[in-house]
């Protein structure tokens, strides 16, 4: 029974990457007007109105996107703690990881729900925290992963990566294609630790 629900939450990590890239693209191809993956950023396929357009469909696939992606996330979070639970310091470093990464959840929901073209504070507020809060996870666990031995320290290396990335682009460089990196790198990372979490456990 434990082992079922840890695979499945290791599945989540996967499941809700795949969900959020297939709906983010058929958002792209319905954006009123045409999107542009280079010059339009994500928040854009959630705005309720594009210039004089309803985009009533646009702005729920984008919800749908980011709540999903949410949601899948929290028992990837609890599962992915499992695997650190050696030494004390795994284990104070996994539930702090956890923890970050749940608290990060709501946000990820959060700044598609709040329209950018009508709650602009909000949607802007939530983005930050959710970058900042998911990166600080990854960050964590990525310190976790050199510590564990079941762990190669590529995993640990890609994710300073991915959360280098994230953090670049929430305090310097804000273009839609930096955006388009930072997203997809976390997308990428959640797959590839759930995909390695499924190996680990099959172990078990």
């Amino acid at each position: 029974m434990t082992l079922d629900w840890k695979r499945m939450g290791a599945f989540s990590g996967i499941l809700g990457g795949v969900l959020f890239v297939v709906m983010t693209l058929v958002n792209m191809a319905v954006y009123p007007g045409g999107y542009s993956f280079v010059e339009n950023y994500f928040s854009e396929l959630g705005l309720t109105v594009v210039g004089l357009q309803d985009n009533l469909l646009g702005y729920v696939l984008f919800s749908a996107a980011c709540t999903s992606a949410a949601v899948f996330s929290v028992p990837f979070w609890i599962a992915i703690r499992k695997v650190f639970t050696d030494t004390r310091l795994l284990r104070v470093l996994s539930w702090l990881g956890t923890i970050i990464g749940v608290v990060a959840a709501p946000f990820l929901s959060a700044l598609a729900l709040y329209a950018a073209n009508l709650y602009g504070y909000e949607h802007g507020m939530s983005t930050i925290l959710f970058f900042i809060l998911y990166s600080s996870a990854i960050i964590v666990y990525s310190i976790a992963m050199l510590a564990n031995k079941q762990y190669n320290r590529l995993y640990a290396l890609i994710g300073f990566a991915v959360a280098a990335v994230c953090l670049v682009h929430i305090f310097g460089i804000h273009t839609a294609l930096m955006q388009k990196l930072a997203v997809y790198s976390l997308v990428l990372w959640s797959a590839f630790q759930g995909y390695r979490l499924l190996q680990l456990f099959k172990k078990q």
